[in-house]
């Protein structure tokens, strides 16, 4: 009894070809990755964040819409005045379109809303990419970003109740 004994040898071969196993995996996966990755992405659109908010959202009045809202319109409108890409029921909060059907060029982006003012936005398309023009200016409580839109709707005049 002067020593231990080991019970079981073949786990600490087996630990080897476990973490090999893992290292080989782990470059076969990464590879696809790397391969696999831009064309995934060019089939993909891109996707623009529009921000929705309502300038009397938290009045009275607002309650005969629902908890969305008198929901929203966005169309891409196209040089020529075609609209290419529209996109309807956008509800408060942030809202999720695909940028699909869309040439690289200038756009007008109007966003609407029954009962409310009509915004306008200046954007370039490019891929899958919306910007605004560097020198755009946008009305008040509007706001446009790379593949991003922010608007708070004001009410149309004469049409509160």
């Amino acid at each position: 009894m002067s020593g231990i004994k080991k019970a079981n040898t073949a786990s600490d071969t087996s630990g080897k070809y476990v973490a090999l196993g893992l290292f080989i995996f782990t470059a076969i996966v990464g590879s696809l990755f790397i391969y696999l990755g831009p064309k995934a992405t060019e089939k993909t659109p891109g996707i623009l964040h529009v921000g929705i908010r309502f300038a009397n959202e938290h009045m009275i009045e607002f309650t005969q819409y629902s908890k969305n809202g008198p929901g929203a319109r966005i169309e891409f409108i196209a040089a020529d005045g075609s609209i290419p890409h529209s996109v309807e029921r956008l509800a408060i909060g942030r809202n999720l379109v695909p940028i699909s059907n869309l040439s690289d060029g200038l756009y007008t982006v109007r966003l609407s809303s029954e009962d409310y003012v009509s915004v306008e936005i200046p954007m370039i398309a490019e891929g899958r990419m919306l910007n605004p023009p560097k020198d755009a200016q946008f009305p008040n409580d509007t706001h446009a970003d790379y593949n991003m839109i922010g608007v708070r709707f004001e009410p149309k005049v004469g049409r509160q109740k």
